[in-house]
């Protein structure tokens, strides 16, 4: 287990990152400091319980319980294949669950899209990481319930071999909330590049490539009913 990346918690309370998320979600001026008393809040727990790990095969297949995959994810002599988890946290769910207890309805939204936005933000970082250590780069994301060849129940699998700090649950719903896991598709082919979960990325070559900035602002404006793609209802906590 490795404690969430440094630099996107260093800049967690830094007023760039913050007026990015007001903007972003459309808050007004005045909601700022309110936003600002949400993130502070958080911030401590985050430092204390948020992290990632990755368990990375090395020409074989991914590990999985009794070393067994998918044929989807066999390891080719260009490609590997490793499954990623990130959280941030059971204290961010307690935190979450005592604004909604007080009928502070606008402060767990808030907790929401910050959190919401940590997460994002950790696919580049991820991104980042593997670039800067290794010889591959990831190619593409896969998250289970996207794709037939992922199909939800894999869920539990994915997550052997972990700390065990992030389960789920009979329905697929995984614990803590704000949590994700994927399987990571990584290669040496420089025109196969996914630079994370980006909107408007310009990689026509990225497999998980949105189509552009009025579609992420359509998603977030009516997140209540869009059906959402894995990665971002594991981000917003609907699954």
């Amino acid at each position: 287990m490795t404690a969430f990346f440094a630099d996107l918690l260093d800049d967690f309370l830094s007023p760039a990152f913050l007026e990015k998320v007001r903007v972003k979600f459309h808050y007004e001026e005045t909601q700022a400091e309110a936003l600002k008393a949400v993130a502070e809040e958080m911030y401590p727990l985050l430092c204390r319980e948020a992290f990632w790990e990755r368990r990375r095969a090395e020409g074989q297949a991914v590990e999985r319980a009794e070393d067994e995959l998918p044929a989807c994810l066999t390891s080719l002599s260009e490609t590997q294949y490793e499954r990623v988890v990130m959280s941030l946290g059971a204290g961010l769910d307690a935190l979450q669950e005592r604004y909604s207890g007080q009928g502070r309805l606008s402060q767990s939204y808030m907790l929401e899209v910050l959190a919401g936005e940590l997460l994002m933000q950790g696919y580049g970082a991820y991104n980042r990481y593997i670039a800067e250590t290794t010889v591959w780069h990831v190619a593409r994301y896969h998250f289970p319930g996207s794709e037939e060849a992922y199909p939800l129940e894999m869920l539990p699998d994915l997550l052997k071999g972990f700390t065990g700090q992030v389960t789920c649950n009979e329905a697929f719903c995984m614990i803590p909330k704000k949590s994700v896991v994927f399987v990571s598709e990584l290669t040496q082919d420089e025109k196969m590049r996914c630079e994370g979960i980006c909107i408007g990325c310009n990689s026509a070559h990225c497999a998980n490539r949105a189509a552009g900035d009025s579609r992420e602002k359509q998603l977030w404006a009516r997140m209540a009913d869009v059906p959402l793609g894995y990665g971002y209802s594991r981000i917003l906590g609907k699954l």
